[in-house]
């Protein structure tokens, strides 16, 4: 007799205690959100001295957590899915503008290495985790700059205009078009047609007179400089001190130097690059998935600005 009381006693305190924690998270989400923190594994959200991570971020890492379960389990279709989710959630933020801290970068793409771990010889696999890492290089180069009248200058000592420069009307093609800000800004060369830059040349701001090369001219799939057509390093190109706003640019077989991309598409086919203080703002990115591309898109997520590979 005593022992049926003491079931039902039992019963009924753990049914009270799951409907008084229904009702707390019914009440106040935010504080039964998961512990996920910028800080080390094994930090928990109680560590005041870091900051607990956004809700979209949260949800990122939780996708890549249930990637890395079924990429062990040998699930391989279910861990692409889970890997293409959280990629999804990085895209849908960088186009909704949300600012995300430093931190973060370095979590997704140790957890995207987790994933890969967990069949590292998965070729499609590998595919699908380079382009999480293509969209957390996306996500890093869109993150927020100050405006001109700020102080906050690029790689060359040009100004970095805001975000509210996308409100500008892009002028047309044709005889006596003029880009948005080449009056208002001093150093503006205003191009219309891919430059060809020959071996063993140098563009920098004395060989293009000026330090800004304004392409929001040309179509966005036109290439800014066209360099010879092995893109090798022995072809000797350098860009120096210059920075590239609109249309594409591929980065292959060029050394760039003190250099910064704003608005621009930047191509990598996988072949020799060099990057010294380079700068994305605003960019997109066209990255091969092998495992350079990889490389370069890791380095970039993580906001490194000199990066070579040969």
């Amino acid at each position: 007799m005593f022992a049926r009381m003491a079931v039902v006693l039992l019963a009924a305190v753990l049914l009270t205690t799951l409907g008084w924690q229904g009702a707390q998270r019914l009440l106040h989400p935010s504080q039964t959100a998961g512990a996920v923190t910028t800080g080390a594994p094994g930090t928990s959200a109680s560590n005041t001295s870091a900051p607990a991570m956004a809700a979209w971020q949260s949800q990122v890492i939780g996708q890549l957590e249930m990637a890395t379960a079924e990429g062990s389990e040998g699930n391989i279709s279910a861990a692409e899915v889970e890997v293409d989710r959280a990629a999804a959630i990085l895209a849908a933020t960088r186009i909704q503008g949300q600012p995300s801290v430093p931190d973060f970068f370095d979590v997704g793409l140790r957890s995207l290495d987790r994933v890969l771990h967990t069949q590292p010889e998965n070729q499609r696999l590998f595919e699908h985790v380079t382009l999480a890492k293509i969209e957390l290089a996306q996500l890093r180069s869109a993150q927020p700059v100050e405006s001109e009248g700020s102080g906050d200058r690029g790689a060359t000592g040009g100004p970095l205009r805001g975000n509210a420069d996308a409100a500008i009307p892009r002028a047309p093609v044709g005889p006596g078009a003029t880009a948005p800000h080449a009056v208002t800004i001093p150093g503006h060369v205003v191009v219309a047609s891919p430059r060809t830059a020959a071996a063993q040349s140098i563009l920098n701001p004395e060989t293009v007179k000026g330090t800004y090369i304004d392409a929001t001219l040309m179509p966005e799939s036109a290439e800014i400089i066209l360099p010879p057509a092995t893109r090798l390093f022995v072809d000797d190109v350098h860009v120096e001190g210059l920075t590239f706003e609109g249309a594409s640019q591929t980065l292959d077989g060029i050394h760039w130097k003190n250099v910064t991309f704003v608005n621009t598409r930047l191509r990598y086919e996988g072949g020799e690059v060099s990057l010294n203080n380079v700068r994305f703002v605003r960019c997109t990115f066209g990255i091969s998935t092998d495992e350079r591309g990889a490389r370069l898109a890791s380095a970039i997520a993580l906001g490194q600005t000199s990066f070579v590979i040969e």
